[in-house]
């Protein structure tokens, strides 16, 4: 159960970076911030529609995915538990095929009983592919 707790952890924090974020930024940053809010929209295909082609990427994040397919209703009822007004999108570069995006900043969540303090430090690449960003890292793990 703690395990379990700590997956869901996991993926709400991750779901709701986007929600961080104000608009604008570059079209890497855009597509960032629409896999984020597919994510947190719960809406699983439109999360793999938004991922690169590589599979090792596709593959982590459709597993990291699976355990949380049948929870969409206890998802949704953390909805409003957060404070992320401490987190920040960044493009650090671009060249126009790949575009590396930091996440910096902190998040904290409150559910489960449980207050958790996330910081953030990471960069996520995201590849151009037929005109179209997609992200090609993993924010769930």
């Amino acid at each position: 159960m703690k395990r379990a707790s700590i997956a869901l952890t996991g993926f709400v924090i991750a779901a709701w970076l986007l929600s961080a974020c104000s608009g604008g930024g570059g079209p890497a940053i855009e597509a960032t911030r629409a896999w984020l809010q597919a994510l947190s929209d719960l809406k699983f295909d439109g999360v793999m529609n938004l991922t690169c082609s590589d599979a090792k990427t596709r593959d982590a994040i459709e597993q990291a995915l699976t355990p949380f397919t049948d929870m969409e209703p206890t998802l949704k009822s953390v909805n409003g538990l957060f404070d992320y007004t401490n987190l920040k999108f960044e493009e650090k570069s671009n060249d126009g095929k790949t575009a590396i995006v930091h996440l910096s900043g902190s998040m904290t969540l409150k559910a489960l009983g449980q207050v958790v303090q996330q910081e953030y430090n990471e960069d996520l690449r995201v590849v151009n592919e037929s005109n179209v960003w997609k992200v090609c890292g993993n924010p769930l793990k």
